[in-house]
């Protein structure tokens, strides 16, 4: 074989294998970490000759749920069973008729030992309730016509008959009753009647017939009338709130 051909066989073979182990950069590569490289939370790249790395934000994580509140809701305010329940605007007001003779400032200590007042009526409805309740109180103690006092003093600006008109006569006490639509009064009523040895008539009964629409001084079943407040009266009508 021709020597020279051998020659120039062999300088091709050279060059072949150097371009195979030199990269154009003049810089000598491998497999495992000339070029660029990658993981799984970056990755970089070559500008200019400058390396940039990348990272990858990790996504947010999952708010967890706001714990439910373990406070149930308050339970309503409800009336004693065997108490009325009125519906009022500043919340239910609990009424009961009970039996017992007294006077005005008595009936108010005995209400106040079943922590309540003496109680006034709102409106007509109110009203006739508490008259037909103490219809069956005094049905249950022999009958007839009773007094029932209510919770309601005089104004001190309406001494005498002529000084007021009716429905501005008297005033309720209870703190919760209030106006006038409780108030009825039959014809001559709030009368004013003054007894030398008691006064003037400053205190407030409801008048309750047991077996007909006709109550005392043949006024109807439910009506009021002043009265004075040392009487001795059957009943009376105490309130609280739920």
């Amino acid at each position: 074989m021709n020597p020279l051909f051998l020659l120039l066989l062999s300088l091709q073979g050279i060059t072949v294998v150097s371009s195979i182990f030199i990269n154009p950069n003049g810089v000598s590569g491998d497999y495992g970490g000339g070029g660029r490289s990658f993981s799984s939370s970056s990755s970089s790249e070559e500008h200019g000759g400058r390396r940039h790395r990348h990272r990858h934000r990790r996504p947010p994580r999952p708010r967890p749920p706001r714990p439910q509140s373990s406070e149930e809701p308050p339970e309503p305010k409800r009336c004693p069973v065997d108490w009325m329940t009125f519906d009022r605007t500043d919340g239910p007001w609990c009424v009961k008729v009970f039996y017992g003779p007294a006077t005005q400032a008595v009936a108010e200590q005995l209400c106040q030992a079943q922590q309540a007042t003496l109680s006034g009526v709102q409106n007509a409805n109110e009203r006739m309730q508490v008259a037909d309740a103490a219809r069956v109180v005094v049905n249950q103690n022999g009958g007839g016509q009773m007094d029932v006092w209510l919770g309601a003093k005089r104004r001190a600006q309406c001494p005498n008959k002529p000084s007021c008109a009716p429905l501005n006569t008297f005033e309720w006490t209870d703190g919760s009753t209030t106006g006038t639509d409780g108030f009825w009064w039959p014809a001559n009523e709030p009368n004013a009647i003054w007894f030398n040895n008691w006064g003037q008539q400053n205190c407030l009964v409801q008048l309750v017939s047991g077996n007909s629409a006709v109550a005392r001084f043949g006024y109807p079943h439910g009506s009021m009338d002043d009265q004075h407040c040392q009487n001795n009266f059957r009943a009376y009508t105490c309130g609280k709130r739920a």
